[in-house]
């Protein structure tokens, strides 16, 4: 999975919530686990169950963590929606 993706699923994620993005979470974690991030994560952004602002932050940490595996430093201000609704969510 590549940067832009992550970037762009960020915003869809912030804006829009985790459904209809099943299958674009499911690659994140794939890629997350292969890469050998933290494996409690990965199982909190895969549940389905766990509040949204778990699984948002979740995946705020996980994305940077595979940017930064990627060679990339992760665009704070691409992130940034993620970190607000999270907040606001709070």
């Amino acid at each position: 999975m590549f940067t832009p993706d992550l970037y762009l699923l960020a915003e869809d994620l912030a804006s829009h919530g985790f459904v209809g993005h099943e299958t674009a979470v499911a690659a994140v974690c794939h890629a997350a686990r292969s890469a050998g991030l933290s494996p409690v994560l990965v199982d909190v952004l895969a549940d389905a169950d766990a509040p949204e602002v778990a699984r948002l932050r979740a995946f705020g940490m996980l994305t940077a963590r595979l940017a930064g595996v990627a060679g990339r430093v992760p665009n704070e201000a691409a992130l940034r929606p993620v970190v607000r609704q999270a907040a606001l969510a709070a």
